[in-house]
């Protein structure tokens, strides 16, 4: 493509009504040019599909990431410590005091094991379930 300041420099394009005629026309087709490339809608892209396996089957870090709440009653004391706030020792208090008491039976049983405070409750009781 000619620049506009090169043709504009050579005089003879533009003498008569057929210069103005070819200035009118490169301006049309850059103005046309830049209004096409804004209102075309975009190109369509492809879309992956996505298959999610079964969350019995996911590991609890897989779960913590998608969102789906982690067991206290199934899950292995490493699988607790995908919870945020839940460190290897509270898990593993977790897991003794499961097995103590054949599972528990409501979520608020964490409060009497020793280094979960109710604040600390607050915060994991959301990544938890029976």
């Amino acid at each position: 493509m000619i620049p506009l300041a090169w043709i504009m420099r050579k005089k003879k394009y533009f003498s008569g009504a057929g210069g103005f005629f070819l200035l009118f026309l490169l301006l049309l087709i850059n103005f046309l040019g830049g209004a096409m490339k804004t209102s075309l809608p975009p190109e369509p892209q492809l879309v992956r599909k996505v298959f999610i396996q079964d969350s019995g089957k996911m590991s609890p870090f897989q779960r913590m990431t998608l969102g789906i709440p982690i067991s206290v009653n199934t899950d292995t004391a490493l699988g607790l410590t995908a919870v945020p706030g839940i460190g290897p020792k509270t898990a593993a208090a977790i897991v003794r005091s499961r097995e103590r008491r054949g599972g528990f039976t409501q979520l608020n049983e964490l409060l009497s094991i020793r280094g979960i405070s109710a604040s600390l409750y607050g915060k994991i009781s959301v990544y938890l379930t029976l």
